[in-house]
């Protein structure tokens, strides 16, 4: 009976490695640069409007639920903004959202 070809593992190659770059973990970090006003979004549902109708029965009864859970997340997300002194954006009062 033939005996299985043992595997020959290739050979490893002496690569020489980059020397590492000693790193101090008490030095003075840069100074943050300043932040930009965060936008306010003006619907934050279009998205979701977008892709149309969920593909359920009943999906004009639940789209309605989740526009009110995007519409939700979106006003808790602007108060985390607001509570963390983040900059906000005053809102955009132009009607034409293309311009």
């Amino acid at each position: 009976m033939n005996q299985p070809r043992k595997k020959r593992r290739p050979a490893r190659r002496a690569t020489s490695r980059r020397p590492t770059r000693a790193f101090d973990p008490w030095m003075e970090p840069a100074p943050p640069t300043k932040a930009e006003p965060l936008p306010t979004p003006d619907d934050v549902t279009a998205l979701l409007k977008s892709l149309g109708d969920p593909p359920l029965a009943g999906s004009a009864d639940l789209a309605s639920y989740f526009f009110a859970v995007v519409e939700r997340a979106a006003s808790v997300a602007t108060a985390l903004a607001l509570s963390a002194d983040l900059p906000t954006a005053a809102p955009d009062t132009n009607s034409d959202p293309l311009t």
